[in-house]
């Protein structure tokens, strides 16, 4: 079973589904199969990121198997499949529904994949997604709010990155989101600060979070121009691989790939 990774914002607009696909794609770069999977019922963020359009939006067996490209490094190769085992499990990629919300109970998504596997439960569905598609990770790109179908996506998870605003909202609301996660037993949580300003010191922001909350930071993504220069246009890290925010991404990327070996690493007596 692929290890799980759902990224939980404080509210939306906090740079979530960039900080989730730019994970994906470093993830690949370092030779993993990631599955992403969006819980947006608009279902068209993450979706406008990798620039893949939505003429098999109305087919709920369809998806993308994206892998890097030969030709360009700044754009990845998007190959339009159908659920089956897959034909070459040792290759890196990244897997992501031609659909959107995969957890919503009437989801379009989730009861193609329940009537395909003969199986009810999203869990068990997901289970055997992983198993066909021989994905290692499964990064969830989760809503702020605090509904059904996000506790669903939420519950799953071995791990967590919380993202949060350095404002009183985000503050306040990080409280809670903290005391779901522990009452879900979630093995590894980290806090990600979002659209700090560059005036701010690396070292006062991890202080301040850190001993508030006593949970770690796994690194702190500061207001880039650049980011927003590049309007959803690509993929962060592949249009700017020396930016310090690249580097701040696969840091927590690092960081995740070892939660995920030692959550696989037999138990120490």
């Amino acid at each position: 079973m692929a290890r799980i990774i759902a990224l939980q914002p404080c509210r939306h607009s906090v740079g979530c589904s960039h900080l989730i696909a730019n994970l994906a794609v470093i993830l690949m770069h370092h030779g993993y199969r990631v599955g992403l999977l969006d819980t947006d019922q608009k279902a068209g963020g993450i979706r406008t990121l990798f620039g893949l359009d939505a003429t098999a939006k109305g087919d709920a067996t369809a998806y993308w198997w994206l892998s890097p490209h030969t030709q360009t490094t700044k754009l990845l190769r998007a190959d339009l499949r159908r659920y089956s085992a897959a034909y070459n499990r040792d290759s890196a990629g990244i897997y992501i529904s031609s659909l959107g919300c995969h957890f919503a109970h009437h989801s379009d998504q989730l009861q193609a994949l329940q009537q395909h596997y003969g199986q009810a439960k999203p869990f068990e569905v997901l289970q055997q997604l992983s198993q066909d598609l021989a994905l290692d990770l499964l990064l969830i790109d989760n809503q702020p709010e605090m509904s059904d179908d996000n506790l669903t996506g939420l519950s799953f998870a071995d791990i967590s990155l919380l993202l949060l605003q350095l404002d009183t909202y985000d503050l306040q609301r990080a409280a809670v989101l903290l005391e779901v996660i522990e009452q879900l037993a979630i093995t590894k949580t980290w806090l990600v600060p979002t659209l700090v300003l560059p005036t701010i010191e690396t070292n006062v922001v991890r202080h301040m979070l850190e001993n508030t909350y006593q949970y770690p930071v796994a690194g702190i993504l500061y207001h880039s121009e650049e980011m927003i220069g590049l309007a959803s246009r690509g993929i962060f890290c592949l249009h700017h691989p020396n930016h310090v925010l690249t580097q701040t991404m696969i840091a927590i990327a690092q960081q995740l790939e070892q939660a995920c070996q030692a959550l696989s690493s037999p138990s120490t007596p």
